[in-house]
């Protein structure tokens, strides 16, 4: 009972904060009515008693302390109206950006139980241990971290620059514009490898022409122009290949399989050289004999050249599109930095975000990350006799 009276007076307390963010305002507002109430103040001890002048300049001052107080008072009353609706309206995007933050120190494993537990294995292998670990224990980089979270954090992200602008400061405003643009140059790598795949000659050569029939009667299409028929078809073909490219975006698995074989990490970003700038680069001279102009003699003969000439473009390109969405990955992952500073101004969801943010620096010390260490190390320490004896 006590804790739960705790509980809801300190809820209580957060939101009366509502009222006293953004503070900007407020301090202006005190700041011009103290400078005017000290102007007036220091006329008034120039002026004698019992002149008419001090008792104009003493009503003013009397109307500048009650304007402040009233002014004061509105300023408070449209903040707390201002931002109870935003907590409102931006529960999604405020939960999303916590939620992101809680997975990025998980996966980086920057709680103290896992870097407890790592210091353990630290210590394992530099007694001789060995112990294989899964992929998916190793301890991912912001890059990384991010680019699994596409799926998850883009749909709200912009479902809110584009519905909840009103709610939003001007920095929010700019770093979630710059989020759509990274991942606009994200969905165009992925839409280029689609071009070069062999879905694209289907799409362009032979449009499925039954899809009209969910649109048009078959009085209409019996009569329509084979030219607009295909046309209309090709269209619709086109239309489907960018819902498929959003439906891997959109979707966890699909966007791990699809890109299994791109190094999307600090790796694949660092270890990216551009051909261009090496010293030594000089571009290849065009020579007409390495290329055979002759056409196709069948479709059959011009499909697989296209398919292979896009398998080689894919393959040279495979380090640069790995360098390229890994930047705006990381573009994205300072970005989204950027919004959980400003997150960290607002009165009530402060507190949540400053939990996950501060695991990297918490002490190893606290009672969990001891159990998770002494665990652990014993563990290893069994493995490490059995390996001894083993061999």
């Amino acid at each position: 009972m006590k804790m739960r009276f705790k509980f809801r007076v300190k809820a209580a307390l957060q939101f009366i904060t509502f009222a006293f963010y953004p503070k900007t305002t407020l301090i202006a507002c005190a700041v011009f009515s103290a400078v005017v109430i000290a102007v007036l103040g220091l006329v008034m001890s120039f002026i004698p008693h019992d002149s008419n002048w001090y008792n104009l300049v003493f009503a003013l001052t009397t109307g500048a302390v009650g304007s402040f107080f009233v002014s004061f008072i509105v300023e408070l009353a449209n903040n707390y109206r201002h931002n109870k609706l935003a907590w409102h309206e931006l529960q999604d995007y405020y939960s999303i950006v916590i939620d992101y933050e809680s997975t990025k120190q998980v996966l980086m494993q920057h709680y103290p139980s896992q870097r407890a537990e790592k210091r353990a294995h630290d210590e394992f292998a530099a007694a001789g241990g060995m112990e294989e670990l899964n992929e998916e224990d190793r301890p991912k980089d912001l890059i990384q971290v991010t680019w699994e979270q596409i799926p998850k954090i883009i749909p709200v992200l912009k479902k809110t620059l584009n519905e909840k602008k009103a709610f939003l400061s001007d920095s929010e405003i700019i770093e979630l514009k710059n989020i759509m643009a990274d991942f606009s140059e994200i969905r165009s790598e992925l839409k280029k490898l689609i071009m070069l795949s062999p879905l694209l000659h289907n799409v362009l050569n032979h449009p499925d022409e039954e899809i009209l029939s969910n649109y048009y009667s078959k009085n209409v299409l019996a009569d329509m122009p084979e030219w607009i028929r295909h046309h209309i078809a090709s269209n619709e073909s086109q239309a489907s290949m960018e819902r498929l490219i959003d439906a891997i975006l959109n979707d966890g698995f699909l966007l791990t399989y699809f890109m299994k074989d791109y190094d999307i990490s600090q790796h694949g970003l660092d270890s990216y050289q551009s051909p261009y700038d090496e010293e030594d680069y000089e571009p290849e001279e065009f020579d007409a004999d390495d290329y055979d102009f002759s056409e196709p003699e069948d479709e059959e003969e011009f499909k697989a050249l296209h398919n292979e000439q896009g398998r080689i473009l894919i393959e040279e390109n495979k380090s640069f599109v790995s360098w390229h969405i890994s930047r705006c990955c990381s573009d994205m992952a300072e970005s989204i930095d950027t919004l959980e500073r400003a997150i960290l101004k607002q009165p009530y969801y402060s507190m949540h975000l400053e939990f996950d943010r501060s695991a990297e620096k918490a002490s190893l010390d606290d009672p969990i990350s001891s159990i998770t260490y002494e665990y652990e190390k014993k563990r290893l320490e069994k493995l490490l006799k059995k390996q001894e004896t083993d061999q």
